[in-house]
């Protein structure tokens, strides 16, 4: 039970179960005031260029092959986390300057209110990767004949699992700034300007030591979820690639959201 204030009353409010409190705030995201619109446009967006990506590839290709199906999934997925991470940035970064502290009176253990609005984020970026992968999984089988349904498969798996991997990195990160302009500068430095960054450095060093820059630039976010969703580079070299990208994204994921747990347990709000 904890205590509350109603018109200058103090009253005992029901303990908040994690089932409830995840419920309620994956209500939350998609009302008036949460992300119903972003995660219009993210699958709006997502699946028009995995349309056209398809559609691209069906004309330079002489006939129907896997790889139309799982390029255009990776395609469809790739834009979706990436209006996602975006959104998710920003309806973090505005909650820990308004809503937050409500939410705090309702759910005052902070564990569970962090966990609860993680685990919504996850199942908001799953559920809505999965419509978007099924719908061009699916037509690129109707273009195949029904054939390549077992990498159609393996992409929307491996798409859904990496592009929730990635939200999540967003809404940690999102969590560690607590703003939201300051929260998308960081998305944009470790998404987008650490990769690049550590190129530049390798190409001021002597050449023996490309392969650690290499390696440097391929554990950082972007390229492992490039690597996580890569179902098309399986048939040619094999599901190494792509396990690593899904693990390495999954370990950035856990760690950032360790770290973010770990501020919003002693931010000031």
């Amino acid at each position: 039970m904890t205590e509350s204030q109603i018109d200058d009353r103090t009253t005992m409010a029901p303990e908040q179960r994690f089932g409830a409190v995840t419920r309620a705030e994956a209500r939350r995201l998609l009302r008036k005031g949460g992300v119903p619109i972003p995660v219009i446009v993210a699958i709006t967006a997502a699946l028009a260029s995995g349309i056209l990506t398809m559609l691209i590839m069906k004309s330079l290709a002489s006939e129907p092959t896997r790889v139309i199906t799982t390029t255009s999934v990776e395609t469809g997925a790739f834009v979706s986390a990436l209006v996602l991470s975006v959104a998710a940035v920003f309806a973090v970064g505005r909650d820990h300057t308004g809503q937050l502290g409500l939410a705090l009176s309702l759910t005052p253990k902070r564990e569970r209110l962090f966990m609860a609005r993680a685990l919504s984020w996850a199942a908001l970026t799953a559920v809505s990767t999965a419509f978007v992968t099924i719908v061009l999984a699916g037509l690129g089988l109707v273009l195949s004949g029904g054939d390549f349904v077992g990498s159609g498969l393996l992409g929307v798996a491996a798409t859904v699992v990496g592009s929730t991997s990635m939200v999540l990195v967003a809404v940690a990160l999102a969590h560690l700034v607590g703003r939201a302009f300051g929260s998308v500068l960081l998305l944009i430095g470790v998404n987008v300007l650490l990769p690049l960054a550590v190129f530049a450095v390798g190409a001021m060093i002597p050449e023996q030591a490309a392969g650690a820059v290499d390696a440097l630039v391929n554990v950082t976010p972007t390229p492992l979820f490039m690597r996580a969703i890569s179902a098309t580079t399986v048939e040619d070299l094999g599901l190494g690639r792509l396990l690593i990208g899904q693990f390495g994204l999954a370990v950035w994921a856990l760690v950032l959201g360790g770290l973010a747990l770990t501020v919003f347990r002693r931010r000031n709000l």
